[in-house]
């Protein structure tokens, strides 16, 4: 049967995993170690897991990690590619990982689902993959040509990610449409905030927030980026928007903007305010954006964000880490978690009265939205502070090594994109934070550090030749006019 003939059924699964086949197995082959460039892409973007058999399936990341690896191997076997270590750099991710594996441990189970797309044992296998992707992005030499792929790499990765979530939720593949939000400003309209934030660290990464200003292509493409988080009407999605700007003053060295744009920026705000009050006229998915400060604000702006959901998942993860502080509860399904994915009457029976009934199941498959709290929960307190340590390390080398490449290089453009991404994942850690994820985005920062070191010193070291060469050159040169 043709794939024309697939789509036409509605074979979406078939057609998805025939087609990744076709493409991604002979591209590898030809491309050989080139073909690294698919990591970024396959540690950031969340697309959907490719199906397999009896439920079973295998992440975008956990397949694009395999392949590539096989490919290192074979390199390294063969000669043409040489080990290197980093182990200064791999070390909090290494702990890290080391420590989840002693709670798989501890806590058993949690394997009999190992291929579900969403939940169980297979999150630690995610986890682990993050780990070999940043030993595999290690490796590579990255200067100005490399450096200038990935941070379009990154940008397409998170902004098709963001499509992709607007276009099923439109569609009524994904929950946003199947009732869990129920009015016509926030459901598919979420997906926005992804291309936003995507367009957003991409800029200025590359472009100084004074040139911003300075240039109004610059500034035409911010207004229209920042436009899309606010009328996507995810507040963690338009806040980073906002700040990441004024955070890049400072990596540009240019701190007293941030005042500037911070004084703007609450102008703007005001102004906002003020036109809500008086005419009603700011749209609704930008009222919800800015739900958070004191306006008149419509009664389903109102409506749509006055729920517990959040509040609810907090206090059941609040109840894990009291439980078990030390090694968490890990990536384990019991029979009362069996039974609020599988039961609603149950859940009405355990819940308490102020509780919303749609984080139960998100509990149940751990699924906590914040990143120290869930990580509290699934490792432990250590867990938590060991990821803490990760990110924190993450900043400090990025800021150090960003800032010994060439002002204005492709390269320097990538480590504070790394910066960024890093400082971004901070800030919304109090919203989201899916231990497989944030895994595969630090070890792709974590690699790609290493990365831009192997190629500063490969610039270095060919530029030391070059003089030697160049004074050998002249050297001779006067000898023989002697």
């Amino acid at each position: 049967m043709s794939l024309a003939v697939q789509v036409g059924q509605g074979e979406f699964k078939t057609v998805y995993i025939v087609t990744l086949l076709i493409v991604s197995i002979p591209v590898v082959l030809i491309l050989g170690l080139r073909s690294w460039y698919a990591l970024p892409f396959a540690m950031l973007a969340s697309l959907p897991a490719i199906p397999l058999f009896a439920g079973r399936s295998l992440q975008l990341s956990e397949f694009v990690i395999a392949l590539i690896l096989a490919m290192v191997f074979a390199g390294t076997l063969n000669g043409k590619i040489k080990l290197q270590m980093n182990i200064r750099m791999w070390l909090p991710l290494v702990i890290f990982v080391i420590w989840m594996i002693v709670v798989a441990i501890a806590n058993g189970g949690g394997l009999a689902i190992l291929g579900a797309s969403q939940i169980g044992g297979r999150r630690y296998i995610t986890v682990i993959a993050a780990l070999i992707g940043m030993v595999v992005i290690s490796q590579i030499n990255i200067q100005e040509k490399e450096a200038r792929r990935v941070v379009w790499i990154i940008f397409i990765a998170l902004a098709l990610t963001g499509a992709y979530n607007c276009v099923t939720a439109y569609i009524g593949i994904s929950n946003m449409a199947a009732g869990v939000y129920t009015n016509d400003f926030y459901s598919w309209h979420q997906g926005l905030s992804l291309v936003a934030m995507g367009g957003v660290l991409a800029l200025f990464a590359r472009v100084s927030p004074k040139r911003v200003i300075l240039k109004p292509q610059y500034a035409l493409i911010y207004i229209l980026l920042l436009s899309l988080a606010a009328f996507s009407g995810k507040r963690m999605g338009f806040a980073p928007c906002c700040i990441i700007p004024i955070v890049a003053c400072f990596w540009h060295r240019q701190g007293a903007l941030a005042v500037v744009a911070a004084m703007g920026g609450s102008l703007l705000l005001i102004g906002v305010v003020i036109i809500q009050n008086t005419t009603g006229a700011v749209p609704k998915g930008l009222q919800r954006t800015l739900q958070f400060l004191p306006a008149d604000w419509h009664w389903e702006v109102e409506r749509s964000a006055v729920y517990s959901f959040r509040e609810t998942l907090n206090r059941l993860a609040l109840e894990r880490i009291r439980e078990n502080p030390i090694l968490g509860e890990g990536i384990v399904m019991n029979f009362k978690d069996h039974m609020i994915m599988e039961d609603h009457s149950y859940v009405a029976q355990i819940m308490d009265p102020d509780d919303d009934p749609q984080a139960y199941p998100h509990a149940a498959a751990k699924n906590w939205h914040s990143t120290w709290i869930g990580l509290a929960a699934i490792l432990g307190i250590p867990g938590s502070l060991i990821w803490i340590v990760v990110q924190i390390s993450t900043l400090f080398r990025s800021w150090r090594v960003g800032h010994k490449l060439p002002p204005g290089s492709w390269a320097s453009s990538l480590a504070a994109m790394v910066f960024l991404g890093m400082f971004l994942a901070v800030l919304r850690s109090w919203s989201s934070g899916d231990m497989a994820q944030i895994a595969l985005e630090g070890g792709l920062f974590i690699g790609l550090l290493c990365a831009l070191q192997n190629g500063e010193s490969q610039r270095l070291l060919e530029a030391q030749q070059q003089n030697v060469a160049q004074v050998q050159n002249t050297t001779n040169t006067l000898y023989n006019d002697q």
